[in-house]
């Protein structure tokens, strides 16, 4: 089971791996505001437990196709996770490579690619410090981390392309050794079968990952000098040479982005697909409609009010695989391999209140199936929309991707500008 919860140092990065449920799991939703805007052609996923499969529509050049299949080579099978393809390019040459299956991740901003995926891995600029030096990064999760250098590519989603973008290469052999400020948050996931595809883009509601505190103050955990020859240290780092947002960059449709997910059956689909569309309000095909903005802070979250507990610090997110919060009503799963999962006798139609830094109130109603009996039943399927477990770290409300499917889900990078006001927003 893959879970995405608050890192140690980084900003609005949700990213953690639990390993310990992923060999059962792999191999073993109504209400909210209802986003408008023009619906970009996808496959209908299946309302039976057997396939959600087909092609999109031809896109626009702002729409990027999302696959929920079983993930690339080398991983142990996917469930619920949105993969993208992603360009990546030598700065200003046709030194290129197209990376599929990369994981679409609200929850955390940049692009992170597996050293593993990328061959043209030589011909990316290493991205350094004010003093010349190669930068690291690390990004330390509740018991995992990411390690690997910052380098600089030209990347492509959908039809457009951002200049210059700093990004992390995770496992990059050249940066071997790593850090004890790093690695002491537990193992590193630096594998597809340890990430679960070939990188992640993070398409979150801030333009760095980091900000101004890494340009201000030295933060370990974040990132690192490499003199050659030379151990790697901490470091404070400028915040143009963090890493970006891709989105953010981009020469237009660069205010944030609306995942599409179609509305799927209770018993699980297999290989749904969806979109990925850049831009809000920039074109017909990303318009709010009737989506209702809610504000988030400076750590990217609000509040879910849930069976009377107030939630801080919750947030919507792509990334996290199931629904994930603390609750004391839900009867926990029995079985070893299922330990955290909600395993209720009859599934649960359940209601909840999400709270924007901005005063927009709105109730959302979900569901919770017993996770037994859903991986039992349907042990090929890609996708579920009622599967929910205890959160692995904090105490917010993780509206992991069930809460996707049958919306239109947008997320307003900082500071840019919107039909709904400025970001940082998440709409729905």
């Amino acid at each position: 089971m893959k879970t995405f919860t608050r890192p140690l140092g980084m900003r609005g990065l949700h990213l953690a791996i639990a390993a310990g449920l992923a060999a059962l799991v792999l191999t073993g939703c109504g209400g909210g505001g209802g986003g408008g805007g023009v619906a970009i052609p996808v496959a209908a996923a299946s309302g039976s437990s057997t396939s959600g499969s087909g092609t999109s529509a031809a896109a626009a050049s702002n729409v990027a196709v999302i696959t929920l299949d079983t993930g690339p080579a080398g991983a142990m099978g996917a469930v619920n996770t949105p993969f993208v393809s992603v360009k990546v390019c030598a700065p200003g040459t046709a030194v290129c490579q197209t990376i599929d299956h990369v994981i679409v991740d609200t929850g955390s901003t940049g692009l992170r690619l597996l050293a593993s995926a990328v061959g043209n891995l030589s011909s990316l600029r290493r991205q350094t410090d004010a003093s010349s030096n190669p930068v690291a990064e690390c990004a330390q999760f509740v018991s995992s981390y990411l390690w690997g250098s910052v380098k600089v590519a030209d990347v492509t989603l959908a039809g457009e392309t951002a200049a210059s973008v700093p990004l992390q290469i995770v496992a990059d052999p050249d940066f071997s050794t790593v850090p004890a400020t790093c690695s002491n948050t537990g193992v590193a996931n630096d594998t597809v079968a340890s990430l679960g595809g070939n990188g992640l883009l993070g398409v979150g509601s801030f333009i760095q990952d980091c900000g101004g505190a890494c340009a201000a103050a030295v933060i370990p955990g974040t990132y690192y000098a490499c003199p050659a020859g030379q151990a790697c240290s901490p470091t404070a780092l400028a915040q143009a040479k963090q890493v970006a947002h891709p989105v953010a960059m981009l020469p237009s449709d660069n205010n944030g982005v609306l995942v599409q997910l179609p509305a799927i059956g209770s018993g699980g689909a297999t290989n749904v697909v969806g979109a990925l569309v850049l831009g809000i309000g920039t074109r017909g095909n990303n318009a709010l409609g009737g989506a209702q903005a809610y504000g988030l802070d400076g750590a990217g979250d609000f509040t879910t009010v849930f069976d009377g507990t107030t939630y801080a610090n919750s947030f919507i997110d792509s990334g996290s695989n199931y629904l994930f919060f603390n609750s004391n009503a839900l009867p926990s799963c029995t079985d070893p391999g299922l330990s955290g999962f909600y395993c209720p006798a009859s599934t649960q139609s359940l209601s909840a209140v999400n709270q924007g830094a901005n005063g927009t109130n709105g109730a959302v109603a979900f569901t919770v199936g017993n996770a037994r009996t859903l991986f039992t039943n349907n042990d090929s399927a890609t996708a579920f929309n009622d599967i929910a477990a205890a959160s692995l770290g904090g105490g917010g409300f993780d509206w992991g991707l069930p809460f996707f499917f049958g919306r239109n889900v947008f997320t307003a990078i900082e500071g840019a500008s919107t039909s709904a006001g400025k970001g940082p927003y998440v709409a729905y």
